[in-house]
């Protein structure tokens, strides 16, 4: 007896492009939540580096009885009769915050390597020198950084930012038409930041680190912040430059025919010439993510505020170590007694 042979039978074209249709489909309703489990994965590891340098701030008041400064500048802005008046151009120059508390993120041969810094020229620098990025790039030319300073740290790095890791030498600022200089010689080459200082609040420079012309005493100790630490901003997301030279805030713009800058980059290693690239302001002019969106950062309301790449607002880590997210409408009033570690004022309602 013969068997009868059975035949397979493929799919159709119609079949096949229903199955494609349903995939997409599937694809389509999946993509927006691993999109969204990603994005919160990477808001864990921002809200993890700054618990870390809230960690590593509180070690360091604790071994040296202050915080670091937020700029070791020169200790006078106006030094007409003082014995270092040629160097009072350095007010907004000098070693950061980050960089002080480098042996308190593991970071220890790093900051070893910053103490004693061998110049092109010859001779040696000494951590802490009043002026040090200005001067090193007066001797080693644009786009040498500091030894070091070009270390991209992760801890320093919001995972959810697309700014690039190392300042360069030109950039196309989102919302602008073309690509532009650095503004600072001494920025260009050091790794970046995605976190600043929270600075002064609309009553002054109030806030816990400022640089050394507002704080000659050396950085405030933690019986300063008499609101108490847990109602007092120690750092934020800070993730943006500004264009300078053009009023971006009332819908000027970068072209061709007015080219500007790109200012104020956010670097690790401290202030190069400009204290807006280690730490923000908590004030009116400087509402959390300056009115504005990373896709649009030209239009950022001014160069002082808290930017994130995080929808709706930023980060934020507290004088206690704790982490909080701030809504970017947050009561303007509210966030500025934030900002301020003595104010005494009863703060609304932020979380």
């Amino acid at each position: 007896m013969r068997r009868g042979i059975r035949s397979r039978q493929a799919f159709t074209l119609v079949e096949l492009l229903v199955v494609i249709a349903i995939i997409g489909i599937l694809v389509g309703l999946l993509l927006p939540a691993v999109q969204a489990a990603r994005e919160a994965a990477r808001r864990l590891q921002c809200q993890n580096n700054l618990k870390q340098m809230g960690l590593a701030l509180l070690n360091y008041e604790s071994a040296y009885k202050r915080f670091p400064l937020a700029i070791m500048s020169h200790p006078e802005r106006n030094c007409a009769n003082g014995p270092d008046c040629g160097q009072s151009r350095y007010d907004d120059d000098g070693f950061g915050w980050q960089a002080a508390i480098l042996p308190f993120i593991e970071q220890t041969n790093l900051w070893n390597s910053l103490q004693q810094i061998p110049l092109p020229n010859g001779g040696i620098m000494p951590y802490g020198t009043y002026g040090a990025l200005e001067i090193y790039a007066d001797q080693a030319g644009r786009g040498n950084p500091i030894p070091g300073g070009q270390t991209v740290l992760g801890a320093y790095i919001c995972p959810s930012s697309a700014m690039p890791t190392i300042s360069p030498e030109a950039w196309s600022i989102p919302g602008a038409t073309v690509t532009v200089p650095n503004e600072r010689d001494q920025a260009v080459g050091y790794a970046t930041s995605s976190y600043k200082t929270a600075g002064g609040s609309c009553f002054g420079d109030f806030g816990l680190m400022h640089k050394h012309n507002e704080q000659p005493q050396g950085g405030r100790k933690i019986g300063d912040v008499v609101d108490g630490t847990s109602n007092s901003l120690a750092v934020c997301e800070s993730t943006y430059v500004m264009g300078a030279g053009v009023s971006t805030r009332w819908g000027g713009n970068i072209t061709p025919d007015n080219p500007i800058v790109v200012a104020d980059w956010p670097i690790w290693i401290g202030a190069p010439g400009t204290d807006e690239s280690v730490r923000t302001n908590g004030r009116t002019s400087a509402p959390i993510n300056g009115q504005t969106s990373p896709s649009q950062m030209l239009h950022a309301r001014s160069n002082d505020c808290a930017f994130s790449y995080h929808t709706g607002g930023a980060q934020f880590v507290f004088v206690d170590g704790s982490v909080h997210f701030l809504n970017e409408n947050l009561d303007i009033a509210t966030y500025c007694n934030l900002h301020d570690i003595r104010d005494g004022n009863v703060l609304g309602e932020w979380e």
